[in-house]
């Protein structure tokens, strides 16, 4: 039995996906003694993508390039 991958942007279920490293901006903070310290606002996260969303990636990458 495969293992079985759910696309990350479109929800569409594959067996062998694209992974990307994305980076992931979130807002965030800590409550200590009543006052609020923001935590780190970014992080690295593994997606999996279907060809096509993988494509489309792509797509928008070399647009943005030139």
């Amino acid at each position: 039995m495969s293992k079985v991958y759910k696309c990350d942007s479109c929800g569409s279920m594959i067996e062998t996906p694209y992974t990307a490293k994305m980076k992931e901006f979130y807002l965030g903070s800590k409550l200590d003694s009543g006052m609020c310290f923001p935590e780190e606002s970014k992080r690295k996260v593994k997606i999996h993508l279907c060809e096509n969303c993988f494509k489309g990636l792509c797509h928008i990458a070399k647009e943005c390039e030139g």
